[in-house]
């Protein structure tokens, strides 16, 4: 896999890179930096919205017991992408802190690794499975089994659309959220930052993921939020499977999406696989780089790690507390356990670029000490 998919990588940044030097179109200058003197009160206030962003504080959480000697599965949506391997693993080292073993299995990016990493964690025993960034429907029938075998199954970033309901519970965001989901707060955040960034002139392709419903929630999100803001306007959608991600042919779909609409100043995403995965790389190679504010979704460590080396290509992310919820994830199985209602764990969600709110090292964690809070209300 690793072979094929850097093979369709290499093959389409050299076919972009070829394209532009026949099509290129010119420098369009680049977007107003944040505080500058020339952004209206609308762009600045949508910008200060983005960098605020919203969260909890934890401080009403209440205490609950683990129960002892649990074997916990995390079904990773493919750990080929970073925001679906380290939210995988920050959940097992949340469930060997509440005295646990942890395991990951690969979901591969498909539903048939999906279907088979839920069999291979029912087979190894699993008392306790989360699925890390897909909804239920994704696996409708392996998560059916699961549950005939008796494991709980409590959501890890996605939503439980099975009919009847398979999962034990969704993890909780906010009680009282000014949008219903984590996944909508960073589709109205790219909003706002991209507004902002572009003083109210934005001309956006949309990247939309299809193999879950949450990716359209993101992408609906957007939308919204910039009809709401009054301008801009998304020039196009592009659809992006999960099989288009594993084999790298979405690269060149996104790039000849931008070359044929040349006045686009903006590019936005669900998370920010997509650019770590070859697409800000080929966005340089084609020359865009400086035309274009490309924002993607979660603060995964790599597309920090390149927001903070200035890699031309990758402008922002709406970071996401991913190891806060996945600490969440596991908080909620042990309140479901211990028969309590699963607790609001109200992960922060705000807009990370070079000089707003980027932390030292690492992914965006969050800005409190939400560890120390969980394992204090656990007991640990």
């Amino acid at each position: 896999m690793k072979i094929t998919r850097t093979f369709a990588m290499a093959a389409a940044v050299a076919a972009i890179a070829l394209t532009v030097s026949a099509c290129s179109t010119g420098d369009a200058g680049a977007p107003a930096p944040s505080g500058s003197s020339s952004l209206s009160s609308a762009a600045q206030t949508a910008l200060d919205t983005a960098y605020t962003g919203v969260g909890s504080t934890l401080d009403d959480l209440t205490p609950a017991k683990p129960k002892a000697g649990l074997k916990f599965y995390a079904m990773s949506c493919g750990e080929s992408n970073a925001t679906c391997s380290a939210p995988a693993a920050a959940m097992v080292d949340a469930a060997k802190a509440a005295g646990w073993s942890g395991t990951v299995v690969d979901g591969k990016l498909s539903p048939e690794g999906f279907a088979t990493a839920i069999r291979q964690a029912v087979a190894g025993g699993a008392n306790v499975l989360v699925p890390v960034g897909i909804s239920c429907s994704a696996a409708a029938a392996a998560f059916a089994e699961a549950k005939a075998a008796g494991v709980t199954i409590i959501g890890g970033g996605g939503v439980d659309d099975c009919s009847p309901k398979e999962w034990a519970s969704e993890r909780l965001w906010l009680k009282d959220s000014p949008v219903p989901t984590p996944f909508q707060a960073i589709g109205k955040l790219q909003a706002d930052y991209t507004f902002g960034k572009n003083n109210g002139d934005v001309k956006a392709v949309v990247l939309n993921m299809t193999s879950n419903p949450w990716g359209g929630l993101v992408t609906q999100a957007y939308k919204d939020e910039l009809k709401a803001l009054g301008s801009g306007e998304v020039v196009e959608t592009v659809d992006i499977s999960d099989p288009e991600q594993a084999d790298g042919s979405f690269v060149q779909k996104v790039v000849s999406a931008l070359l044929a609409n040349p006045d686009v100043n903006t590019l936005v995403m669900p998370t920010d696989g997509f650019l770590v995965n070859g697409l800000a790389a080929a966005i340089a190679q084609a020359g865009l780089a400086d035309k274009i504010v490309s924002v993607g979704g979660f603060g995964s460590a790599a597309a920090l790690d390149m927001i903070r080396s200035g890699q031309p290509g990758i402008t922002a992310t709406i970071g996401q507390a991913q190891n806060w919820q996945a600490w969440g994830s596991i908080d909620t199985a042990i309140r479901v356990l211990d028969s309590q209602n699963p607790a609001y764990i109200g992960e922060s969600v705000q807009a990370v670029d070079k000089d707003h709110n980027m932390p030292k090292s690492g992914p965006y964690d969050g800005s409190i000490d939400w560890k120390s809070k969980f394992l204090t209300a656990w007991g640990k």
